[in-house]
């Protein structure tokens, strides 16, 4: 089943990327629904870890599979959102990161399948950052290229 959903959202994720509003608002629903269909909808409520220090942030920013994939989704909605001026662009996009990023961890919370931690956004916005690095690098490159 896994190879499955994985080729299912990099099909959807490659048509977003081309600009696809209606692949983009799929990626997006069944990323949602992504977490309670892992355990078949049977809810588990964990409580949520909220302690939040220094080292324990500094940690949480060897979570690069967190940093890589919302890197990913901030590219992904930028995409979606282009035409617009940049920095509502981006805006929008961070909005967009760190409201899955949310999702995510209260979902893990709510199912019991993951670690509902409050620390797991640091890498969420690191990975915001990288995607928005990204975007103002290949920008740049685009129009010395023109």
């Amino acid at each position: 089943m896994w190879p499955l959903t994985i080729a299912v959202f990099l099909v959807l994720g490659v048509l977003a990327f081309r600009g696809a509003r209606w692949a983009y608002f799929t990626f997006v629903v069944l990323g949602v629904l992504f977490f309670p269909a892992r355990v078949g909808f049977h809810f588990q409520p964990q409580p949520c870890e909220c302690a939040l220090t220094i080292p324990l942030a500094l940690f949480s920013l060897t979570n690069y599979a967190h940093i890589v994939l919302f890197a990913i989704f901030f590219c992904l909605t930028s995409v979606q959102v282009r035409g617009l001026p940049v920095r509502i662009q981006f805006l929008i996009a961070a909005g967009a990161v760190l409201a899955m990023g949310v999702y995510v961890e209260v979902a893990e919370g709510l199912t019991g399948k993951g670690h509902c931690r409050l620390r797991d956004l640091i890498p969420d916005a690191a990975g915001a950052l990288v995607g928005a690095l990204f975007l103002v690098a290949f920008r740049k490159l685009r129009s010395q290229n023109d």
